[in-house]
């Protein structure tokens, strides 16, 4: 199925290098034009597709920064190891410089590499003479899409620049959290009724009616945070509109992100990658140690970095199926024979890290949620990443459930979600909030959305190991120094020094 869907997803080379845009007033084609290109709808698709695959940048950006800066994930220093003079260090501590590079890079990742090519697409379809079955469809599909890119730059950076043009020539200035909220909402409502619903080959990894309720749910769930208002209303009104789609819970917790999780009924939506053809997924580099090259048969060395911080891992009950994602204790290789440290220790993973600027090569437990391929001459794997799947719809129904005084209702979902995690059956009998949140932790680890809900649910200020409690502003990563730089137009969020 995977290669039917690469022929979707993967034909875009040369669309794709016709987006590789960095200005507002690049030039968009240095070869064809309407008279030439897009002459079918294949052609169509194949240069939509390339805002697409600048999504399996996501990843490398704001994904890692939701998981970094949380009391889910942190990446200590291992001798020269992740150090990067601390580079990795001040994220979980909240520390973090206007000159920070990983940050620049979300902020590239978001402008660069998502809104510019969509807009230079739809400059192109909406301007030109291009009359071809599916267009309007694309269109709603590409500004859905835009409106993703912008709702990750507003939750990380709040009042940003909102560009619809791609030949904008003056500089942008910072559009007032609200407002870019508002534009969000209404790009959305606009064009939902013309997307996809249907759940097949042709839409995976793609804009859908599904992806646009989901991000509308996630939009009025945090509208208390982005406005000042809440909307938990008119969240459970999206959560309810994507459960008349056809999604379902999967009966395999983790079918969701096997090597082959294009088959899941339950993922929404996600960026597809392939060993070859789409790399980029090597979440498991990240984490394992080096030697955990000889437990699955890898054909180079993982980077040895990120782990979980030891009370995250023990808010899993031992019964839970999902604490199968983390490694722990003696390590092997596939013989059986017990793996060693290079420095010729036991290879065993420990809960504890005791100094994140020093860990030995052996502290903290690693964390392989998405299935690894074994015994594959690649690198990179084939699990797409999961941005939205159905769990999170009905997750986020009981919190705005319970949050409204149903308490009850709001058990029996989060009861729902559970039960497939448990050979005996461990229903929750009360739900608070913090309940919540930690069942929230436990569910969508490493899916990129820890950061927001701690935001949302008052902990993000909150002490955890290796995070003192800090300031209100920073709520919101500083807009980069090299942005402010590069236009004067913009201002630094209040409390960074500019």
């Amino acid at each position: 199925m995977k290669t039917s869907i690469l022929k979707y997803i993967l034909i875009a080379g040369f669309a794709c290098s016709l987006c590789s845009c960095t200005k507002l007033d690049e030039t968009f084609y240095d070869r064809g034009t309407d008279d030439n290109f897009l002459k079918t709808e294949d052609e169509l698709n194949a240069f939509a597709n390339g805002a697409y695959a600048k999504l399996r940048n996501y990843r490398d950006a704001y994904w890692k920064m939701n998981e970094v800066t949380t009391d889910e994930t942190t990446v200590p220093s291992r001798g020269a190891d992740w150090n990067e003079g601390g580079l990795w260090r001040v994220l979980i501590s909240h520390q973090f410089p206007v000159t920070h590079q990983y940050i620049n890079d979300m902020w590239n990742s978001i402008y660069r590499d998502g809104v510019n090519p969509v807009n230079a697409i739809l400059q192109k379809l909406e301007n030109g003479a291009v009359q071809l079955p599916g267009k309007a469809q694309i269109i709603a599909q590409m500004k859905v899409l835009r409106a993703f890119h912008y709702y990750l730059a507003m939750d990380a950076f709040g009042n940003i620049p909102v560009v619809t043009s791609f030949s904008q020539s003056a500089p942008p200035t910072n559009t007032p959290r609200a407002q870019a909220f508002a534009f969000i909402e209404k790009e959305v409502l606009d064009n939902i009724a013309a997307l996809p619903a249907a759940l097949n080959t042709k839409n995976y990894g793609k804009v859908s009616k599904g992806m646009g309720f989901m991000l509308l749910a996630k939009l009025y769930a945090n509208a208390a945070v982005y406005t000042g208002t809440v909307r938990w209303n008119d969240c459970m009104r999206m959560c309810d509109s994507v459960s008349t789609l056809g999604y379902q819970l999967e009966a395999d917790y983790f079918a969701n992100f096997s090597t082959r999780n294009e088959a899941s009924r339950e993922n929404i939506f996600v960026v597809p990658y392939d060993a070859v053809n789409a790399k980029g997924m090597m979440l498991h580099y990240l984490t394992l140690h080096y030697n955990n090259r000889y437990t699955y048969g890898l054909p180079s060395s993982p980077w040895n970095g990120w782990c979980t911080l030891k009370a995250f891992y023990e808010s899993f009950a031992a019964e839970d199926k999902r604490r199968t994602m983390f490694l722990t204790g003696q390590q092997y290789s596939q013989d059986g024979t017990p793996l060693k440290t290079e420095q010729g220790a036991p290879l065993s993973f420990t809960p504890e890290i005791n100094d994140l600027a020093n860990a030995t090569q052996t502290e903290g437990v690693r964390i392989v949620k998405y299935e690894i391929e074994k015994n594959t001459p690649y690198s990179d794997q084939n699990n797409d990443l999961v941005i939205f799947r159905y769990a999170d719809a009905l997750m986020l129904k009981a919190e705005c459930l319970l949050r409204t005084g149903q308490t009850g209702p709001a058990i029996a979902l989060v009861n729902q979600v559970r039960a497939r995690n448990f050979d005996v059956p461990k229903p929750l009998a009360t739900l608070t909030l913090d309940d919540l949140l930690a069942e929230r932790g436990r569910e969508f680890i490493w899916e990129g959305c820890r950061r927001q809900d701690l935001i949302r649910f008052g902990k993000w200020n909150s002490a955890w190991q290796f995070h003192t409690p800090d300031q209100e502003f920073r709520k919101l990563f500083p807009i980069p120094q090299a942005q402010l730089d590069a236009n004067p137009n913009l201002k630094q969020n209040p409390g960074y020094v500019q």
